[in-house]
């Protein structure tokens, strides 16, 4: 069972994100809530750190971004899943770069707060749709940015079958492995395997490289 400290300055949407993850019976339990920065700081120096910390981007005392990058620097197996009402390429390039495991949008469903966190306890990242575009397109500027520098052999796409590129397409679009295991006619943990089984074939630890790397090998269409 995932233990889940709540970070938000709104008690209603605390309250609502509570009722919705209670739904998600034998996966994950919330163990506190925070309305600021503050209050984060003094739970885990009395708590110590939960699995995961749902963290909303914007506090009245605190930026979520910093405040994140503080949490994995201190705790570097503390899962993250960030929730924001906007989304812009500044705050998922920044995210990325800190290596949070999530980002959930608030206007986001039921369904969607429960694929997102049993991926992350999974091991796996989840961004929805419109935040999937965005990382693309940052892993494609990057990728034609640095292209005449990157020295790193890059594994070859013939390692792959063709489920694994099939679950790579979905996964890029931002499809949870729920979804993609619908689509596929798949259980979704048998997608979570195909999904460790890729980053380790491909020597990738995270969702935005296998990203880049679909992007570069023409394996998923971004425009």
């Amino acid at each position: 069972m995932t233990k889940i400290l709540l970070v938000d300055d709104h008690e209603l949407y605390r309250i609502g994100l509570r009722a919705a993850i209670a739904q998600i019976q034998d996966l994950a339990e919330i163990i506190g809530e925070c309305g600021s920065s503050q209050e984060l700081e003094d739970y885990l120096h009395e708590q110590g750190a939960p699995d995961m910390i749902i963290l909303d981007i914007r506090l009245p005392d605190g930026n979520g971004v910093d405040i994140a990058r503080r949490l994995k620097t201190e705790y570097p197996d503390l899962k993250i899943i960030m929730l924001s009402s906007e989304v812009s390429e500044k705050i998922v390039n920044d995210l990325l770069e800190i290596g949070v495991e999530g980002y959930m949008s608030k206007m986001a469903q039921t369904s969607d707060i429960e694929n997102a966190i049993r991926t992350v306890t999974t091991g796996g990242n989840f961004y929805g749709k419109s935040i999937a575009k965005i990382i693309m397109d940052l892993c494609v500027s990057r990728s034609a940015g640095h292209s005449h520098k990157n020295t790193r052999k890059q594994p070859n796409p013939s390692e792959l079958t063709e489920r694994e590129i099939e679950v790579i397409q979905h996964l890029c679009n931002g499809l949870s492995a729920k979804e993609t295991g619908e689509k596929m006619h798949l259980s979704h943990r048998t997608v979570e395997t195909h999904r460790s089984n890729i980053l380790h074939k491909l020597g990738f630890s995270n969702a935005a490289e296998l990203i880049r790397y679909a992007v570069k090998e023409g394996l998923v269409d971004w425009q």
